[in-house]
């Protein structure tokens, strides 16, 4: 069975095309189910952008040290992955058939990943967990926007993503990887379709993180606390911050 097999795919040429027409189809197909769609562009915020001044002087690094990957999250298995990848590489494929430039920023669907950051020497120095998923509006996110920012919504509704976590290696901390993080989820989460990044500062009381983030445009928000399963504090501080949508070109961020 095997021989024919082999004698019928030698002889006739036309079905190898017809079997990666099929092949490529179906990648097609699968990598329209496999990322979150992203159809917001460039609009009026709800909310003011933050522009990071992270610059590679003092020993920090730029946004042209670091390779951003945008990954699963934690668990997902090997097959989904394997997938994944396939999927990623047709979207590419398309784009360059179509003479377009690959979306910036495909997240992949589950609700949640993980940015990672890599240099060329070190490898990877850092990961934090978002949210891809925008999420609903909420009275509470909407009371603190006006509060927090001044800003009357006049019945529009704020739409959030989150930051879940971030882990610096300990080499690398205080080199601005922090704050370049910050300028890439903020991108990401505006894709999205997301006005604002929630998350919550856990510094066992010192109060450093919560300045830290501050510096960086977020606020603290005390009326998502219970919102965002933090009843007093007892995880750490809520804050919310603006999402940007402009991004240094140095950036490098992978998807696939």
């Amino acid at each position: 069975i095997l021989q024919l097999l082999y004698s019928f795919w030698s002889t006739w040429p036309i079905m190898k095309g017809i079997f990666l027409l099929l092949l490529t189809l179906l990648l097609c197909i699968y990598h329209l189910d496999a990322f979150l769609s992203n159809p917001y562009h460039p609009r009026t915020r709800t909310l003011q952008s933050f522009n990071f001044q992270a610059h590679a002087d003092d020993g920090k690094l730029g946004m042209e040290d670091i390779v951003w990957k945008l990954r699963p999250p934690h668990g997902t298995g090997l097959w989904k992955r394997i997938t994944l990848r396939f999927a990623s590489n047709a979207v590419r494929v398309d784009s360059m058939l179509k003479g377009v430039d690959p979306p910036f920023c495909l997240c992949p669907k589950g609700g949640q990943a993980v940015l990672e950051a890599h240099i060329q020497k070190g490898g990877k120095i850092g990961k934090f967990g978002i949210s891809t998923l925008r999420g609903p509006p909420a009275p509470e996110i909407n009371d603190s926007v006006e509060e927090l920012f001044g800003i009357e919504l006049a019945g529009r509704s704020v739409f959030s993503g989150a930051l879940i976590y971030m882990f610096i290696e300990p080499e690398y901390r205080k080199k601005g990887v922090g704050e370049l993080a910050l300028e890439v989820i903020s991108v990401i989460h505006a894709v999205q379709g997301c006005d604002v990044t929630l998350l919550v500062a856990d510094d066992d009381g010192s109060g450093k993180l919560v300045k830290w983030y501050e510096e960086h445009g977020f606020k603290q928000a005390p009326k998502l606390q219970d919102m965002l399963g933090s009843p007093n504090g007892k995880f750490g501080v809520t804050m919310i911050g603006g999402t940007n949508q402009q991004i240094s070109p140095a950036c490098k961020l992978k998807w696939w």
